[in-house]
């Protein structure tokens, strides 16, 4: 069983149901995160453990190259923000809530799909 692989699976079904049950406070809520002083070093930091979470647990699930693929995309967007300055981040993000309003109840059920098929192909 890939625990580390589950709790992620099941943020994601969190995040997921208040995109879809709540777009304009999710939005809100990106917007207000990214005037956090430690924003920017988060979404740095939250990535790169959440991708070695995925790369250390990847072998524990029914599809491990996924999960290495996706660890290893974390990656690699970790290392981009590294080289983006604050500043951009903070407007990108800001920019990812105003217009994406839109797109949060979809993306809010793909996120709750992907969260369950998480969780069911890492305790199988």
């Amino acid at each position: 069983m890939a625990i580390l692989i589950s709790v992620w699976g099941v943020s994601i079904v969190c995040f997921g149901l208040f995109m879809l049950l709540k777009p304009v406070p999710f939005a809100d809520a990106i917007m207000q995160f990214s005037r956090k002083r430690y924003f920017h070093y988060f979404e740095i930091i939250s990535r790169l453990a959440i991708g070695a979470a995925l790369l250390l647990d990847a072998h524990n699930t029914a599809y491990p190259l996924v999960f290495e693929l996706i660890g290893n995309l974390l990656f690699i967007v970790a290392i981009v923000l590294v080289f983006m300055t604050e500043k951009h981040h903070k407007r990108f993000a800001v920019s990812a809530a105003k217009h994406g309003v839109s797109w949060f109840k979809p993306a809010g059920v793909v996120a709750i799909t992907f969260g369950f098929w998480t969780v069911f192909v890492s305790v199988i």
